[in-house]
């Protein structure tokens, strides 16, 4: 029998250093690194998967969306959240603080943005996990809180890498044709952004919008914010003023001239505001 055939785009969420990042790469290319790379606005890769559905094969185009889990980057995460299909829920059991943060930031983002679409748990760095017994607690409060399954994973060592992909691909399936109602849940005062994060998330979010979406316009605000040595964490204004050139630069191969100076200007401006009221 010829599998059916699906595509969904699949997101990634979690704060950083939670091991997304190395979640993907084990699950596409069964590999893993201990380096730390942080993601810079938005990651896709894709993946192909079978799964079965009441029986039949059906198989599953993966667009996978790796998003940063820098807090402060919202303009950023929201806009990635659009059209997603299904989400993998990571956070790090060394550190409780990043599964408490999946409640109280991406649930909630997600409910309210997407709606109620089907998501997957991960606890991921079991390897690094001595008290096997109070982490299983904990995943099942999320699963049955959230009415979702969830796994105790290992980038490292792969496992259950695999089956929470798998999983999540099988709830995809199953959803199809029905609605995911959007839900605004209460969520906790979030601490204040700093000023210059909350720049590059509009110098991101703007460049993106005026390339048409994030699918078009992140891969070329990657690679930018590379050049220019851009920490996402923690961004200088010298190296942000380089993003807003490089981008200018950019734009040059597309746009006219004096859309291309405008662009700069706007963003440039954002920074002398943070001269100005410092």
């Amino acid at each position: 029998m010829t599998p059916e055939l699906l595509k969904a785009k699949v997101l990634l969420l979690g704060d950083g250093a939670v091991g997304k990042t190395s979640l993907l790469r084990r699950f596409v290319v069964d590999q893993f690194s201990d380096d730390y790379i942080t993601t810079v606005g938005t990651k896709v890769s894709k993946k192909d998967l079978t799964v079965k559905h009441d029986g039949v094969p059906v198989e599953i185009v993966m667009q996978i969306w790796d998003v940063l889990g820098q807090r402060g980057y919202a303009g950023v995460q929201e806009t990635a959240l659009k059209g997603a299909r299904g989400a993998l829920m990571v956070y790090d059991l060394t550190r409780d603080e990043t599964r408490r943060s999946l409640e109280e930031y991406w649930v909630p983002m997600l409910w309210r943005l997407v709606g109620k679409i089907p998501v997957v748990f991960a606890g991921n760095k079991i390897d690094l996990v001595a008290d096997k017994v109070s982490v299983h607690e904990l995943l099942g409060y999320l699963t049955q809180r959230y009415e979702a399954q969830g796994f105790l994973s290992s980038a490292r060592t792969g496992e259950h890498v695999e089956e929470a992909f798998v999983k999540l691909g099988q709830d995809i399936v199953a959803g199809v044709g029905k609605t995911a109602p959007k839900v605004a849940l209460p969520t906790i005062p979030q601490e204040p952004v700093d000023i210059l994060i909350a720049v590059a998330d509009r110098i991101m979010t703007d460049f993106c919008a005026q390339m048409g979406s994030v699918d078009a316009g992140m891969p070329v605000v990657k690679r930018q914010f590379e050049i220019a040595n851009v920490d996402v964490r923690a961004p200088s204004k010298e190296s942000l003023m380089k993003v807003v050139e490089l981008l200018a630069d950019v734009e040059k191969d597309f746009k006219p001239a004096e859309e291309v100076e405008a662009n700069k200007k706007r963003r440039a401006a954002w920074l002398a505001e943070i001269a100005a009221t410092a």
